[in-house]
């Protein structure tokens, strides 16, 4: 571009040069500005079906033009390349359909800007031992699941009153993974009580706690997931009721989440205490049992409740990596233990197939270690 009171100058024996230095400085150009495009809220470009809990069946897109606006979405003309997988409307709203992928268009005054959308089946993604008021990991944490649609599973000791002096229960977890807590269903930990009690627990999260008792199961797509009170162990009265509840929904794919695990080689290490609950487990042929407690992450082969492997046994994952402390893993391995890390806060997702799972180990930025894999169910 040339630029306004330029004057171009040339000899007499440089008539062919100077043209191209003409032709020169009007191809000079300016590095390309911001262009149009689609901006999703939340920002998931992965959305599930069959998820009527979380919210994350849909998302809203806003067209924003070169110049960093957003158009009004009545004055944007929407559609959606593949409507079998998700659907827009007038209004910006995507929702999901069926499992696919498609592309989300957006036109506004002569421009398209375009957003690829994929629809997984639903999605149960978290970890335990995760708000404190002294560090600012739990809230590192909490932003990996900003990306991820999904329902949030915690596998106990969700608020730590680790500072002086103590502040009310939630204050931490609140400025943690607060900005989630309507798609949270919580499990408790010893570190939820105050005074012995569990009621600040119950009155935090309200409904989706199921106080006074503290442990409930739904349905998410076609698995159904429990959620126990094992603050510090499940009493007769929940196993009873476990046992029930199990015998009452006997569908392909089922996970469970407690707090403390049956097999540990972390700090606090296997708690005999849940070898009932692992036992009722195993009869059922429940496939994932989530523990927290440990703040490590350790993933172990499915076995049976005497620890011989099983490939149709009970496979155990434990995330206490919300973002409090790091613990140990200590040698030797518990049996059966086949990854381990002690160093890495982070979430586990699960995708939750009608006849199997995907898994994944979601580190903080920063950090390289992660595990993943596919599993059936059985």
């Amino acid at each position: 571009m040339i630029q306004s009171g330029t004057v171009w100058r040339c000899r007499l024996g440089a008539v062919v040069a100077c043209p191209l230095l003409w032709l020169a400085a009007c191809s000079d150009s300016q590095a390309p500005g911001p262009s149009a495009h689609l901006a999703l809220t939340p920002p998931w470009t992965a959305i599930v079906v069959g998820d009527t809990i979380s919210g994350g069946t849909s998302v809203r897109a806003k067209f924003v033009d070169e110049h960093g606006d957003t158009v009004a979405a009545n004055r944007v003309t929407w559609s959606s390349t593949n409507t079998a997988a998700a659907q827009i409307d007038a209004a910006g709203l995507v929702r999901s359909v069926a499992e696919g992928t498609t592309t989300i268009e957006g036109t506004y005054a002569g421009v398209t800007a375009r957003q690829p959308i994929t629809v997984t089946p639903p999605v149960l993604v978290g970890a335990g031992d995760i708000g404190s008021c002294i560090s600012n990991r739990d809230s590192i944490t909490g932003r990996l699941l900003d990306s991820i649609a999904g329902v949030v599973f915690t596998a106990g000791d969700n608020d730590y009153s680790d500072s002086d002096p103590p502040p009310p229960y939630g204050v931490c977890f609140q400025t943690a993974w607060g900005q989630h807590k309507a798609r949270v269903r919580p499990a408790p930990g010893e570190d939820d009580e105050r005074n012995g009690s569990l009621n600040d627990y119950y009155a935090y999260f309200g409904a989706a706690a199921h106080g006074p008792l503290g442990y409930h199961s739904f349905e998410l797509g076609t698995w159904h997931v429990v959620v126990l009170n094992t603050s510090p162990t499940a009493d007769a009265a929940q196993l009873s009721w476990l046992q029930a509840d199990l015998d009452a929904h006997p569908t392909l794919c089922t996970v469970v989440i407690n707090h403390r695990p049956r097999f540990s080689s972390g700090n606090t290490g296997s708690s005999t205490a849940q070898a009932p609950l692992f036992a009722i487990l195993a009869d059922a042929g429940v496939e994932l049992l989530l523990s927290g407690n440990d703040h490590d992450y350790e993933r172990f082969a499915p076995q049976d409740p005497d620890q011989t492997p099983n490939p149709t046994g009970v496979t155990q994952f434990v995330v206490g990596t919300g973002g409090k402390s790091h613990g140990r893993i200590n040698q030797p391995l518990e049996t059966n233990s086949v990854v381990q890390n002690d160093d890495t806060y982070g979430v586990l997702r699960l995708t939750l197939r009608a006849t199997g799972y995907d898994w994944k180990f979601v580190p903080v930025p920063g950090r390289t270690f992660t595990d993943s894999g596919s599993a059936s169910c059985h």
